[in-house]
């Protein structure tokens, strides 16, 4: 019998299919979990080539799951260690293992909580077919660290395209109805009419029919009770309203009465409350129209032929309690701001990392980049608690999060600079590039998903870029501003937010045509080719349409004493004077649809009609 010798073997593990782990969600907390159970799969995996003898080098760090940092970071879907052995292909197979164990764990945990509503055929066989694992490896013996690591890859990308061929099972009866998050997948419920009422106490809607990874999703609060709330979309859009509630004395008064009256309205209809609302516990839901018969349906459970009626009366008193507090807000002269429905979607992604980890030359390097990563991830894990976001995904270099508008922009200019600063350690000049979506909380997660990724794209074209997109509920143009982080336009934003009375949105939009009007032109024209000269010329324009266009509560002498001089701070350049009208224009509009969408809130049925 022929006797294998052990070297040293490379080799790296892959799984996914990530997109159907994170994409497919309805709910934020879907989304969270698809990420959380595929870095739990990851860990799983890398623990498993520890414990057999192997040595780590990405991720470096297996978090032990008493950890805190558990809760804050997501391992990446890509495992590479370094193992003695004559038998890789048995490693790959144990790693393998344990990763379909510890998702067959989390399976049977979901199924043991639905029970019988489910149909266990189509359960079992969704489950079993979900996990796609890919393994590579290369002797080392001969050949420099970056050599094996080069050829580990190659042959994982080669591996990948030879796609695993699966027999399609169909489900068990000819129509039977289709996932509502994955069109590919049939729904496993049984007896679904008969256990709606225990479907709704599972956070599961009625129209909800779910396929087995969905579910497991969906059962996230009972699979993981341990992790910290997770917070809404609609309960990060209502964060600002929520700080006047507890700064704002009057404003509190007024909600605590909007409460005890909506506790009266439900107690009429003889209804089972387990939670008393007051000032200190509610649901952001109730503050917003179109989400009340959400509340009803989710938390009270009200009966269909009492929903609507229920729903309008406690609308009523919402628009009683909002027109109330406008009036009051004028006698006090505050500036009260009705709860807005927008938030912010957020992706970032590091510059140029392929190139980076191509120049790696040797397992050490590999091992200080990769917890320079892992340090990363904690840190945006921080950035954004701070900046009270709720973080999807912090994994290596990626990161994935929802924020309140009024902080994603500062969030996005920490992230650069922590990026920068731990990263800078280990490579040369790191940059980061950030997208994000400024979105209505009604949009499906999906399409809000699409919509940062490609911000995230754009910002990409020119690296170290913040490119933030507005996406209107109902229509209109979607408005996209990009700007190179070099420029500092988060701090640049925060002074044009001070001055903000001295300028109009008419201003702002008048400068970009300017550009666009200069930068055609200067592609024909020699005399347009002096920078000096150009930038002298834009000026003269600028300065001329900070007048024309002024607010009308501003005089011109006040103009130019005050906003004409911080102007030409903002603008003064030499050197790529287009470029600079640009960058100026759109932190100009930035900054008006930020203050827009901060005070843009969704009128109710009463208020349209009064």
């Amino acid at each position: 019998m022929r006797e294998h010798k052990s070297e040293e073997i490379l080799m790296m593990f892959s799984l996914g299919p990530v997109q159907e782990f994170i994409a497919r969600a309805r709910r934020t907390r879907d989304l969270w979990f698809g990420s959380y159970l595929l870095s739990e799969l990851s860990i799983a995996g890398a623990q498993k080539f520890q414990e057999l003898g192997g040595r780590l080098v990405f991720p470096v760090t297996v978090i032990d799951k008493n950890s805190e940092q558990v809760e804050q970071t997501s391992a990446p879907n890509k495992i590479l260690g370094i193992m003695n052995t004559d038998q890789p292909s048995k490693i790959a197979w144990q790693v393998r293992r344990a990763i379909q164990g510890k998702w067959k764990e989390y399976a049977r945990a979901a199924e043991e909580k639905i029970g019988r509503i489910i149909n266990i055929h189509t359960w079992d066989r969704q489950v079993s077919d979900l996990l796609d694992f890919q393994a590579a490896w290369t002797a080392m013996q001969g050949l420099h660290y970056d050599e094996a690591l080069s050829k580990t890859e190659q042959l994982l990308a080669a591996r990948k395209t030879l796609r695993d061929f699966k027999q399609n099972d169909p489900g068990t009866m000819y129509g039977e109805k289709k996932s509502s998050l994955d069109g590919g997948r049939e729904s496993v419920w049984i007896n679904h009419d008969k256990n709606i009422g225990r479907l709704l106490r599972l956070g599961i809607k009625e129209y909800e029919t779910l396929d087995a990874i969905s579910v497991i999703k969906r059962l996230s609060l009972i699979l993981h009770p341990d992790q910290e709330r997770f917070l809404s979309v609609c309960e990060t859009a209502f964060l600002p309203f929520q700080n006047q509630i507890r700064n704002v004395t009057f404003i509190g008064s007024a909600v605590t009465d909007y409460l005890h009256t909506v506790n009266e309205l439900l107690g009429k209809e003889n209804l089972k409350i387990i939670n008393k609302l007051d000032s200190n516990s509610y649901d952001a839901r109730l503050f917003y129209e179109r989400r009340i018969g959400d509340y009803l349906e989710e938390c009270i459970m009200v009966p269909k032929e009492h929903q609507e009626n229920l729903k309008d009366s406690i609308a009523d008193e919402l628009e009683r309690m909002y027109l109330q507090l406008e009036k009051k807000s004028r006698d006090h002269q505050y500036n009260f701001v009705r709860p807005t429905p927008y938030y912010a979607f957020l992706i970032a992604d590091g510059d140029r990392m392929g190139e980076h980890l191509r120049n790696i030359k040797d397992e050490q390097s590999h091992i200080h980049f990769s917890q320079a990563l892992s340090r990363f991830a904690l840190q945006a894990a921080k950035i954004m608690k701070d900046h009270q976001g709720q973080l999807v995904y912090g994994g290596g270099d990626d990161v994935m999060a929802y924020l309140p508008v009024h902080t994603c922009l500062n969030a996005a200019n920490e992230l650069r600079k922590s990026f920068i600063e731990i990263l800078g350690s280990v490579i040369s000049t790191p940059t980061l590039s950030v997208g994000i979506v400024i979105t209505h909380m009604l949009e499906p997660l999906e399409e809000v998903r699409r919509m940062a990724h490609e911000a995230e794209r754009q910002a990409k074209k020119t690296r170290n870029a913040l490119e933030v997109h507005f996406h209107r509920r109902g229509g209109g143009d979607l408005m996209k501003v990009a700007l190179p982080f070099e420029d500092n336009p988060v701090e640049q934003m925060k002074m044009l937010h001070e001055y903000k009375k001295f300028f109009s949105a008419q201003f702002a939009y008048e400068l970009r045509r300017t550009y666009e009007s200069y930068k055609e032109m200067a592609t024909g024209s020699a005399w347009l080719s002096d920078p000096k000269l150009l930038a002298e010329l834009l000026w003269m324009e600028i300065e001329r349409l900070a007048f024309k266009k002024k607010p009308e509560s501003i005089d011109k002498a006040t103009l130019k004493k005050q906003w004409i001089p911080k102007l030409k701070e903002l603008y003064d350049t030499e050197t790529e004077p287009l470029e600079r009208l640009r960058i100026l224009a759109e932190q100009l509009i930035l900054t008006i649809h930020l203050e827009k969408v901060g005070t843009t809130y969704e009128e109710t049925t009463t208020s349209k009609t009064s």
